[in-house]
């Protein structure tokens, strides 16, 4: 026998205080990068992140480390939407040419 699923509206709000009690916590993302959690739904997330100057490499643009941290920390949140504790086991990016 398996248990009741939620309804979306249940689905949704678990979601968004799932998605607000990780963002409390997670001082990396939100006060040394400044990332900012847009939206949390079931098995999706949103966030953004303002490029500042700690970002810059010595291009001046944005180091691609901290782009792959926001994918990574955006990851983070919309698998633990559904409020199971997960990590990722792996994961990559490609940078596919440059940007001028």
């Amino acid at each position: 026998m398996t248990s009741p699923q939620p309804s979306e509206a249940e689905a949704l709000d678990l979601a968004r205080r799932v998605g607000a009690a990780m963002y409390a916590e997670d001082a990396a993302s939100r006060d040394t990068l400044g990332m900012e959690l847009v939206r949390c739904e079931p098995g999706h997330a949103t966030m953004r992140m303002a490029v500042r100057p700690l970002h810059l490499n010595g291009h001046r643009i944005c180091h691609g480390g901290f782009i792959f941290t926001l994918a990574d920390s955006t990851f983070a949140y919309a698998c633990n939407s559904r409020n199971h504790n997960t990590v990722a086991n792996g994961c990559n990016i490609e940078f596919l040419r440059p940007a001028y």
